[in-house]
């Protein structure tokens, strides 16, 4: 081993120990470094290709897009200095600010969004948020392989202006391509090295930081990029992420300063605890999101009985869950939706037995399991997976003890690494699966995917037609009132189905460290950061 490689280690080792390592001069290698968990390896650094939170953490630093947003995840100018709306909603003209480039230094033009958006809604790529573009001009029809890429409604005029034309007017556009899966990639990098593009020593990206270093289950650097166009706002020169699956590891370094921030839970057995030690540093708050169970629609044990559905999704106590085993604030669901999205236009869909006492519920779920034809001499035997994590860990046992108690149920726990879960995910290879889903925006479109047949974010794989039918119509209706009534008929649907079963609201609670500055986590419901919006406090 080369010195330099093993002195790197070493100080690597001291870090996760210590919170910094010392150089010759004094100073510390973590003096101008955001240090963040982002809770487990990454599967990917392909926008197309990111689907969850922890990847889009990283993301959101790597590449940008036309639109950018707010702490208050509201859309401001990004890339796109303006834009223009038709008088009937359906053409958006955007105009890009001057000088654009990649981290290279080449040029970003109109061009490449073109390219951009037409890569992202390819099947070829295996995007499964190619839907994002499905109200663009052809869109769904490139999506169903019925229309080629170069089909989409996307125009470059001249280098400086970017086209759009919708198939109808959509009020959440421009919330939409706030989501880093439409932010500008490098089509000549693309095309040179295919899929190994997204190698730190290939990487061009397009946002706020460049891709030094990627250490499998180590970290992932990036640094500053000096040809990023508001590069002069950004303050941190580096920002270090780490994959800490285990929460009480992330905690621990958080503790003795090798962290500047945790991810999205604290190990719940200590919450209280920590309330306590950590009063300034400790943030929990509502998080626009839904947890909840897959039930695998491609087996016919599922799919053709609605019964035995219902029952599972009866047979679980939300309020213990939440109040006894969670107890950081999380609240039960009982809906395909959230009551807080577009500040609880739906809150009012919940199941009718939601407001039964539990022991009713559980009768209920019973006499229902005993119609779908199990019971003691015939119990209903099936496996869970889910990510690997306390927090799940807990939240699976939890369910797990409630259906054998209640219904008799054999079930098998088997976790998971997110890079492997995801997969067996979309491909169908489980039975009951953890099911989590985080809201890009501020709008019920958010979460009416879910449940659309062959969407790529569709795990349960539940498939209706009817379903379909009611969210075209309302994608397609003006009249805001009717739109709202047609995607509650649409999700009242798939709630009577029990496309999934619902069961909290989740709450953010992530350790920040007092030296980290421009951090307005608070207001952040959807959690979408960008370190661009931070400096440190570099005497703390």
């Amino acid at each position: 081993m080369k010195i330099n490689k093993l002195i790197h280690t070493l100080c690597f080792t001291s870090l996760l120990i210590l919170g910094s390592c010392t150089k010759k001069d004094g100073s510390t290698s973590t003096e101008n470094t955001l240090r963040v968990d982002v809770g487990t390896e990454l599967p990917t650094f392909d926008p197309a290709l990111a689907e969850d939170g922890n990847t889009y953490r990283v993301i959101n630093d790597l590449f940008a897009g036309l639109v950018d947003f707010d702490q208050a995840n509201r859309p401001i100018p990004g890339m796109a200095k303006s834009w223009e709306i038709s008088s009937d909603g359906k053409i958006y003209t955007f105009h890009l600010r001057d000088n654009l480039k990649f981290s290279d230094g080449s040029p970003i033009t109109a061009d490449d969004f073109v390219f951009s958006w037409r890569r992202l809604i390819d099947p070829k790529t295996g995007s499964s948020y190619a839907f994002l573009l499905k109200d663009v001009l052809n869109g769904q029809k490139i999506i169903d392989g019925k229309e080629k890429p170069e089909r989409l409604g996307v125009i470059a005029l001249d280098p400086e202006t970017f086209v759009v034309h919708l198939e109808h007017p959509t009020n959440a556009f421009l919330s939409y391509i706030t989501t880093p899966n439409v932010f500008v990639v490098p089509r000549k990098i693309i095309e040179k090295y295919g899929q190994n593009w997204t190698k730190p020593e290939h990487m061009v990206t397009s946002g706020a930081y460049i891709l030094k270093e990627h250490v499998v289950n180590g970290y992932i650097l990036a640094t500053k990029n000096p040809n990023f166009y508001e590069e002069s706002s950004v303050k941190i020169k580096n920002v270090k992420y780490f994959p800490f699956t285990d929460t009480n590891a992330s905690l621990s370094n958080f503790k003795t300063g090798a962290l500047d921030t945790t991810w999205q839970n604290v190990p719940i057995d200590q919450y209280k605890q920590l309330q306590k030690q950590f009063p300034n540093e400790l943030h929990t708050f509502k998080w626009e999101r839904m947890d909840y169970l897959n039930l695998n629609f491609q087996l016919p044990k599922f799919a053709n009985n609605l019964k035995l559905r219902q029952a599972l999704a009866m047979a679980i106590n939300r309020e213990d869950l939440t109040q006894k085993v969670l107890g950081a604030g999380q609240t039960p669901l009982y809906s395909t939706v959230t009551p807080t999205i577009e500040n609880g236009k739906y809150a009012d869909l919940n199941y009718s037995w939601s407001k039964l006492p539990h022991d009713k519920q559980v009768q209920m779920a019973k006499e229902l399991y005993k119609e779908a034809g199990y019971g003691p001499n015939n119990p209903l035997t099936l496996t869970i997976k889910y990510q690997t994590n306390d927090l799940y860990k807990k939240v699976m046992i939890s369910v797990m003890s409630m259906w054998q108690e209640t219904l008799g149920v054999k079930v098998k726990l088997v976790n998971e690494e997110m890079k492997v879960l995801f997969p067996e995910l979309k491909n169908g290879n489980y039975e009951v699966a953890q099911g989590r889903w985080g809201a890009d925006y501020n709008s019920v479109t958010t979460y009416t995917p879910l449940f659309i047949c062959n969407n790529g974010n569709n795990r349960s794989h539940y498939c209706n037609k009817n379903y379909d039918t009611l969210i075209a119509k309302a994608e397609a209706t003006s009249n805001p009132a009717q739109q709202q009534q047609l995607y509650k008929q649409a999700l009242q649907l798939a709630m009577n189905e029990y496309a999934i079963i619902p069961l909290y609201e989740p709450t953010h609670q992530r350790l920040v460290n007092k030296r980290v500055k421009g951090y307005d986590i608070d207001s952040n419901y959807l959690d979408n950061v960008q370190t661009k919006w931070f400096n440190l406090d570099l005497a703390k």
